[in-house]
């Protein structure tokens, strides 16, 4: 049950772009936005709906209700990415978010099958999940591509992050999958170096301040979802 929404850093993918899975340096942007929001973490690791994960308590009920509502989100972002994707000029950050659009595309093609979902006009999302949907469409089409990136490492991060919180699943956890399928950071911490890499090379091409401004909200609307899934 790895996060569908991340990308699969293959080692293909990583040796092709010359990337590095190893954590990014104390003092590099990945891990500035991260300690600014680490209260936003410590609040999604609380939800009843992680809690209910790292349990295996969760009604499943409310699992299906997150994916099918999550739907929504996902069969917009194949296109917020590939928008992205189609305005970028280095070839790496293309690779990034084309991944980033594949890994939505064929996450979105098991919805007619897995939750009988077919598009998103199929969908009523949570409130929280429509205006997560209208940020991210904002971001891919408002600002420059490398912003669009930066946008997505909460989703990547996150949820390695609470999966390594939570204790070792039992044999019984029906959620075990998604913890232990969630553990990886390479392609975080992929994204993480290569954002360093790039401000490098491109110096003035980022906005700390803008950057933190926009992962605060993405990592914001991702804890506002799981805390949605399950309000009782």
């Amino acid at each position: 049950m790895r996060n569908a929404r991340s990308i699969n850093a293959t080692p293909e993918f990583i040796q092709k772009y010359n990337l590095s899975t190893t954590p990014p340096p104390e003092n590099s942007l990945f891990w500035t936005m991260w300690k600014a929001c680490t209260d936003i973490a410590q609040a999604a690791l609380q939800t009843k709906f992680i809690q209910g994960i790292g349990s295996g308590a969760l009604d499943p009920v409310l699992y299906g209700a997150f994916n099918v509502s999550d739907a929504y989100y996902c069969f917009n972002g194949e296109n917020d990415y590939l928008i992205a994707e189609s305005q970028a000029t280095d070839p790496t950050l293309k690779a990034f978010l084309y991944k980033k659009y594949t890994s939505y595309h064929n996450y979105n093609q098991t919805f007619p099958t897995t939750w009988h979902v077919r598009d998103a006009t199929g969908v009523v999302p949570i409130p929280v999940c429509l205006s997560y949907s209208q940020f991210e469409t904002y971001i891919a089409s408002h600002q420059p591509p490398i912003y669009c990136l930066i946008c997505m490492i909460p989703c990547e991060y996150l949820w390695n992050w609470l999966a390594a919180q939570l204790p070792s699943p039992s044999p019984q956890n029906l959620y075990g999958p998604w913890i232990t399928g969630n553990i990886s950071t390479d392609g975080a911490f992929a994204m993480g170096n290569y954002l360093d890499q790039y401000m490098s090379e491109n110096p003035g091409s980022v906005d700390p301040v803008l950057a933190t401004k926009i992962y605060s909200q993405a990592i914001s609307y991702e804890q506002q979802n799981f805390a949605a899934a399950d309000p009782n």
